[in-house]
């Protein structure tokens, strides 16, 4: 606690600059309500969104493919800056950014953190005298001490290593030419120069991206990410989820990014590049071996890819890296006009056979064995006021998935999405990630339609309805069965307050009494205030949830949940802090409810939350120089209806959990 203390006196004395949650960072929170990622995709994009803002676009030199990078642009809004630059040849400010109508205050105020005025001309790639001397560096420190143990942490030590988390992260960037990273990191109860983990930490990760080299656009050797058309076939970088598609129109071609973060799945590792045959065709060849754990049979074949990638036990140990994953592809675009036309072909060898259990009928549809091959041809067609998208890819067995968007402007003030999918259940692919409601490109037949109105300045309605249908039996389900995701959100800004509010209906058709699928009815709503000047934040948040499980008909089985949520800032030249504080009472499991927490710079929060209980964090920031940042985070959580916490090893014998959080910045 006098360590506490002294931390904090620290930081109140330090000057501090002032970092209020970004406008990218409350876009990224919105669409976390869906759920349709995964706590590493949501890691990866908002790594990704981070180094963007480091490493910013030249609005004077910049591309149509690089602006669509950027996930909150609409293709409208992309269209629109193109044909600005078109007309004006460049801009003098980002104030100009005002004069295009379809760019809202929101959103121009997303793009100040993303986009700079710079010369329009390009001087071709700079030398190595250059890059010594105007290159960027970064070095972060993290760390995360419990001030609890853990089952696993106690003295018989089910757990091989200590239980703090850390990570290293070095890069170096000058200007989008030339970026390089390495990471190190350190999950709780890993071992540390010790058992496997004999050179230190559980995992390293590198990576060395070049752009801009002639007919070279970008080139990355280390650690990748590449995403191609719609996601059938690969993806392991950012994903069309439901509300970030009214977006961006469904919006998705070949991207080539470097992995940044310090998740240890979803990543390439060898080389990649995209090549400009000429100035309508490009070619994007990518090489990959890495390794993988996996849990396996008695035989030595496959029984599941890992990818939460805990080496905390001997039985984790045991796992880590015993197979490896070979693979090779190619995504070719070509563009004619407003048509864009892309192929993509990838091969996936496994150095043992994938042998799942078949036990389950559901089972019955994963992949077996240990090559694997996959193809697709994609279209993009843009002319205001339409835009589609579609890919269509088969398998090595034939199999066929295929999906397909159209957007349509109805006017200056609504926008129309509509988006068609079907994925046969014998269709596999290794690296897929395409829109979808039961989280694979696989046995899916579903139809989705969303609108977006903006009656006026700064109100937003947005909505929208989507139905799946799913031939093959499902985990809980026997049968074919149905699913509908229906949403309705509104938005109000006026002068310092933003007034937003959330309805979702969530059904879904599950196994119940005999041979009969029951729905299961699951509501959500939220409500948020938040207001803002130069020195102060607030926003208030109230959660709902109420879900029907499909055991019992009878009201008794109705489980319900609510949460309070109260965030307040101070800003100053001197220092900043922020405190926030939630209050929440939950029947069970099923009624959990999700909520962001400003987390610590580089890191992510957004847990779950169910029983009853509260849970407060403080968060603060200091400076000393301008090139030098520390920072700090505790955060407590208090149940009152258990006297434990979690279960098996990770158990804490106790009803309150208390984190601190300590990180550590250097720019030069």
């Amino acid at each position: 606690m006098s360590f506490l203390l002294f931390l904090m006196t620290l930081l109140l004395i330090c000057p501090i600059k002032a970092s209020a949650d970004t406008e990218w960072e409350t876009w990224l929170e919105d669409l976390m309500q869906d759920g349709d990622y995964s706590d590493a995709q949501y890691e990866e994009m908002y790594n990704s969104l981070s180094d963007m803002t480091q490493n910013k676009i030249n609005i004077n030199h910049t591309t149509r493919q690089e602006l669509e990078s950027l996930p909150f642009l609409s293709e409208k809004q992309v269209m629109d800056i193109m044909e600005y630059l078109d007309r004006y040849h460049s801009m003098k400010s980002l104030n100009e950014l005002m004069s295009i109508e379809s760019i809202d205050y929101e959103t121009r105020q997303i793009l100040y953190e993303f986009l700079y005025v710079g010369e329009s001309q390009s001087h071709g790639f700079p030398s190595l005298s250059t890059l010594s001397k105007y290159g960027k560096n970064e070095l972060s420190l993290y760390g995360k001490l419990p001030m609890y143990d853990r089952a696993g942490d106690t003295a018989d030590r089910g757990y091989l290593g200590y239980k703090y988390k850390y990570w290293t992260r070095y890069t170096f960037s000058y200007s989008d030419y030339v970026k390089a990273g390495f990471v190190a990191a350190q999950d709780a109860g890993e071992p540390f120069f010790s058992q496997n983990n004999k050179y230190g930490f559980d995992q390293y990760s590198a990576f060395l991206m070049l752009k801009r080299l002639g007919r070279v656009e970008a080139l990355v050797v280390g650690r990748y990410s590449v995403s191609a058309g719609m996601g059938l076939v690969m993806n392991n970088g950012f994903s069309i989820g439901k509300t970030s598609v009214l977006q961006n129109m469904g919006r998705q071609g070949c991207v080539l990014r470097p992995h940044t973060s310090a998740s240890e799945s979803g990543y390439f590792q060898g080389i990649a590049a995209t090549i400009s045959l000429t100035d309508n065709l490009s070619l994007t060849p990518f090489l990959s071996y890495r390794k993988t754990d996996a849990t396996l049979n008695g035989d030595g074949t496959i029984s599941t890819i890992l990818y939460n990638n805990y080496h905390r036990t001997q039985a984790e140990l045991s796992k880590k890296n015993n197979t490896s994953i070979t693979a090779a592809g190619v995504n070719t675009i070509w563009n004619i006009g407003d048509l864009s036309l892309g192929a993509t072909a990838v091969y996936t060898h496994l150095s043992r056979p994938l042998n799942p259990s078949m036990s389950a009928t559901y089972k019955r549809i994963y992949p077996v064995g240990s090559n694997f091959f996959n193809a697709s041809l994609n279209y993009s067609f843009r002319h205001y006021p339409f835009c589609m998208n579609g890919e269509t890819a088969i398998s090595d067995m034939g199999a066929i998935a295929t999906v397909n968007s159209l957007g349509y402007y109805l006017s200056q003030h609504v926008d129309l999405m509509g988006i068609y999918r079907f994925y046969s259940f014998r269709y596999n692919s290794m690296y897929s990630n395409a829109f979808s409601e039961g989280g694979k490109t696989q046995n899916e037949t579903g139809f989705y339609l969303g609108v977006n109105w903006h009656p006026r300045y700064g109100l937003d309605f947005s909505a929208y309805t989507d139905i799946a249908y799913f031939a093959w039996p499902r985990y809980g389900v026997s049968q074919s069965s149905y699913a509908s995701d229906n949403v309705l959100s509104i938005k109000w800004k006026t002068g310092d307050w933003l007034l937003s509010g959330r309805y979702r209906l969530h059904l879904k058709q599950q196994d119940g009494n005999g041979s009969n699928l029951q729905w299961r009815q699951e509501h959500r709503a939220r409500l948020c205030a938040e207001w803002s000047n130069e020195r102060w934040t607030s926003r208030t948040q109230i959660d709902y949830s109420s879900v029907y499980p499909v055991s019992s008909s009878s009201s008794s089985s109705l489980s319900q949940g609510y949460m309070l949520t109260q965030n307040f800032g101070f800003i100053s030249p001197k220092y900043s802090i922020y405190i926030g504080g939630k209050y929440f009472h939950t029947d069970s499991y099923d009624s959990r409810l999700y909520s962001y927490e400003r987390a610590m710079p580089r890191t992510f929060s957004y847990p779950s939350y169910f029983g009853h209980g509260i849970r407060y964090s403080l968060v603060a920031e200091c400076r000393p120089v301008p090139s030098l940042q520390f920072a700090a985070k505790v955060g407590v959580v208090d149940y009152f209806d258990r006297s434990t916490i979690g279960s098996s090893l990770q158990q804490i014998n106790a009803s309150s959990a208390c984190d601190i959080e300590l990180g550590v910045k250097w720019k030069w």
